[in-house]
């Protein structure tokens, strides 16, 4: 079979387990001529459930690279490997459970040993149990799936797989700008769904939304920043969202959000203290959300630098030079006439 993008080792676990199953054959076949002491019942009973579940785990392993291999080259494999991932653990708990009471006859006494079991067990692993629960929820509530863009316990990634205890995520965002890959492959407990919120990029649609804002002054001429924006943001995305826009309605959430949905870029506007904030909104496909938003940056930069009807505010401070002080004229004290009259005269002088 030849490989596929995003796959795992090739044949890892078809050789591992064809290796064991081998070798759990090869005793089975010498046992009765191996001098040993221990009753042969229950060790040929422990090789032939070794076989068993060797056996099974290679034809389930088989199975699952077949399923990617036939699987149609235009459809997303993370799809089918997701689904497989679920059919895969059905299928285990069927073995395991015909093992359980294909060898044990007496069904009262197991359920009872098992009862104790399962008590001991809620005890003592409360957090596998924990994730596990979490994983049956994420399975059949559908929080993500293989190939989402998902944000789960803070950390954003690519879900590469989703076991019973874990998932794990190829991570992205992080120390790098936007949603470039860290190179990172992320393992979080399942559990960590049900202490916070779990955010699916792709799960209704693979498109999110996105805007690019500018700040202009208020001399300038917004109505034609707003042409020179939505023009610009047609340019690179515009086609996009009116080829998309029939598809997008049909998948969202829940019919009211129809209004909300825009066939074509549009501005918003906001005031701030040195101009108008000029908002340029968008929806596009999200592993394209970066490049999309760098090239309408771009385009809007240039042509506001090369259009004299529109100025970009940006925070500055001038310095002024005590020759550049414009002194401001003193008013001229008035002048008042004091009339000083003479002592009154004294009588006989």
């Amino acid at each position: 079979m030849e490989d596929r993008k995003g796959e795992s080792t090739p044949g890892r676990g078809i050789r591992t387990a064809s290796v064991v199953a081998a070798a759990a054959f090869l005793a089975l076949l010498a046992l009765p001529y191996l001098p040993i002491t221990t009753p042969p019942e229950y060790l040929r009973t422990l090789l032939f459930s070794t076989f068993i579940l060797a056996v099974s785990w290679a034809i389930i392993a088989f199975l699952g690279r077949a399923l990617e291999f036939l699987w149609p080259k235009d459809r997303s494999i993370a799809r089918a490997r997701s689904a497989w991932k679920v059919l895969s653990y059905v299928l285990w708990f069927g073995v395991l459970v015909i093992l359980l009471f294909g060898f044990i006859p007496d069904f009262a006494t197991t359920a009872l040993g098992l009862g104790l079991v399962g008590a001991a067990l809620t005890y003592t692993m409360q957090k596998p149990l924990l994730n596990l629960a979490a994983w049956i929820v994420v399975t059949y509530r559908q929080l993500y799936r293989i190939g989402d863009r998902v944000e789960v316990g803070g950390v954003k990634g690519y879900v590469v797989d989703i076991g019973l205890q874990t998932t794990e995520l190829q991570e992205f965002g992080g120390w790098m700008p936007g949603d470039e890959y860290t190179g990172r492959l992320v393992a979080i407990p399942n559990g960590v769904v049900f202490d916070g919120p779990t955010k699916n990029y792709t799960r209704d649609f693979p498109f999110v939304w996105d805007q690019v804002a500018v700040l202009v002054t208020y001399e300038s001429d917004i109505d034609a920043a707003k042409e020179i924006m939505v023009s610009t943001a047609n340019e690179v995305v515009g086609g996009i969202m009116f080829d998309n826009f029939d598809k997008y309605r049909q998948r969202l959430a829940i019919r009211d959000l129809e209004e909300s949905l825009l066939r074509t870029p549009e501005v918003r506007m906001s005031l701030a203290d040195s101009g108008v904030n000029l908002h340029v909104v968008y929806y596009c496909p999200v592993e394209k959300r970066g490049t999309i938003k760098t090239r309408i940056v771009e385009k809007l930069w240039r042509r506001f630098i090369a259009d004299p009807r529109v100025e970009i505010a940006y925070p500055h401070m001038q310095i002024v030079g005590p020759a550049e002080l414009e002194l401001e004229p003193q008013p001229t004290p008035e002048r008042r006439t004091t009339w000083v009259l003479p002592p009154p005269r004294q009588d006989g002088l």
